[in-house]
Order: C-alpha cells, then sequence, then structure tokens
C-alpha cells in the first residue's frame, strides 16, 4: 500500500513537472508535453515495458547524429501507447535508426 502511495506521488509530480514545463516555462512544445505525459502512462500503467525502457535507455546513451535524434524524437511523440502495434512497430525504427547511427560512427 505505501509503495503505490509512493508511486502516485511520483506519477502526480512528473506529471506536474512536465506541464509546468509546457504551460508555464515554454520549454516543451505543445506535442512534446502529450508525448511525455502519454509515455508516462505508458510506463506506470504498463508497469515499465523492459524492452521499450530498454530501447529508450540506449537511445540516450548513444551519441545520436542531430538529425537521427530528432527522427527518434518524432517516432516516440507518434507512438499510440494504446495500441501494441504501434509502441511495437515504432520500437523496431527507432532501433533501426539506432543501428545506422552506430553504422555512421563506425565508417
Amino acid at each position: 500500500m505505501a509503495a503505490d502511495v509512493r508511486l502516485k506521488s511520483i506519477y502526480d509530480t512528473l506529471c506536474s513537472v512536465i506541464s509546468n514545463l509546457h504551460l508555464q516555462m515554454g520549454i516543451l512544445s505543445h506535442e512534446e508535453m502529450y508525448g511525455l505525459l502519454s509515455l508516462l502512462d505508458y510506463t506506470f500503467m504498463k508497469k515499465k515495458d523492459p524492452a521499450f525502457m530498454d530501447l529508450l535507455r540506449e537511445w540516450q546513451a548513444s551519441k545520436t547524429e542531430p538529425e537521427i535524434y530528432e527522427i527518434i524524437k518524432a517516432t516516440l511523440l507518434g507512438i499510440d501507447f494504446n495500441k501494441t502495434e504501434s509502441v511495437d512497430k515504432n520500437m523496431e525504427i527507432i532501433r533501426s535508426l539506432l543501428r545506422y547511427n552506430n553504422n555512421l560512427r563506425d565508417d
């Protein structure tokens, strides 16, 4: 029970921070705010999809070319987290982009 209360508090705080970054500070675009809120819902409601979380970690750890970074970001914003097919399809697109980025760096 205490863990659920703590998770709810973390969830509420993150929602507030994301909303404030858009509404009060203007740092996030409308699409970025909704994308992050959707991602937050997905990770909390789906109890953290390990494969998806690993992919996000891989992306953040990589030295992604700016153009590829923007494509990955746009791909993430376009995911419909309510549809498993959308998540799976876009995860494969992101994996492909990361492989392509790594090949560019290796050449």
